[in-house]
């Protein structure tokens, strides 16, 4: 894809590795416009049914670029392809998942509530960061961080500033899983082939489903599934999976 961010194709997963470990993969305008297009790329794929996001080197990402920032106080919209890249993975039409492999601060703490999932090292470490630098939070943060910590976690976390370790990001549901170091890609990408097992249409059907539901009442939700599952039951996969179920509790 670019030197900024690599792209592989592995079994049904694509893999999205910020990789400008030099600088601790920055958020550049650069490197978010080509994010952009590597996530466009492996929603628009057939082959494609997840997608695991993570960093070269020892960060995840250490935030945006500060010179990107300054530069915006003159010009506000340069910083449009940063927070088109949030909304881009947050919109991505295939589950994704972030595998947190160090430092998450500010903007690089963004792009990992941005996915679904979030699966981090035991070395690893969030830093909301953006008081701490007189910087008013961007890119949705304040809106992405209440869904996933809650009111009383996300006004700790953004209003006093603690650094929180992956043990604390797990213990207030920041992360849903930690893992060794060493297994972290390995860990996300396990999680990611339960995703690649299932027909791509229907994960792309349920997810869209998911974000409609958090942002509808419980009547229209259940007006809206009833519909997708009808289409559902007259697909192939369903019949083709009932009909092994069936084969299997009968010692076919």
């Amino acid at each position: 894809m670019s030197r900024l961010v690599a792209v592989e194709r592995r079994d049904g997963i694509g893999i999205v590795t910020l990789a400008d470990p030099d600088r601790r993969n920055l958020l550049s305008i650069d490197m978010c416009a080509t994010l952009s297009s590597a996530i466009a790329d492996l929603g628009a794929d057939p082959e494609i049914h997840a997608v695991v996001i993570t960093g070269a080197g020892s960060a995840f990402c250490a935030g945006a670029d500060l010179s990107d920032l300054t530069a915006a106080a003159s010009d506000p919209v340069s910083l449009e392809p940063v927070y088109r890249s949030f909304l881009d993975v947050a919109a991505c039409p295939l589950p994704t998942i972030a595998a947190i492999n160090g430092p998450a601060v500010g903007a690089g703490m963004n792009l990992a509530l941005a996915c679904d999932m979030r699966i981090a090292a035991q070395g690893a470490w969030f830093d909301t960061r953006f008081l701490q630098i007189g910087l008013h939070p961007g890119g949705g943060h304040g809106w992405m961080l209440l869904r996933a910590v809650g009111w009383a976690e996300a006004s700790r976390l953004l209003l006093t500033g603690p650094r929180v370790g992956a043990a604390e990001a797990e213990a207030i549901r920041l992360v849903q899983r930690l893992v060794a170091g060493e297994q972290l890609l390995d860990e996300a990408i396990a999680l990611a082939k339960g995703a690649a097992a299932l027909p791509r249409e229907l994960l792309v059907r349920t997810k869209h489903s998911l974000h409609l539901a958090a942002a509808s009442s419980h009547a229209a939700a259940v007006a809206h599934e009833t519909e997708q599952q009808a289409w559902s039951l007259h697909q192939p996969a369903f019949a083709e999976r009932v009909s092994r179920m069936y084969r299997t509790v009968s010692g076919q």
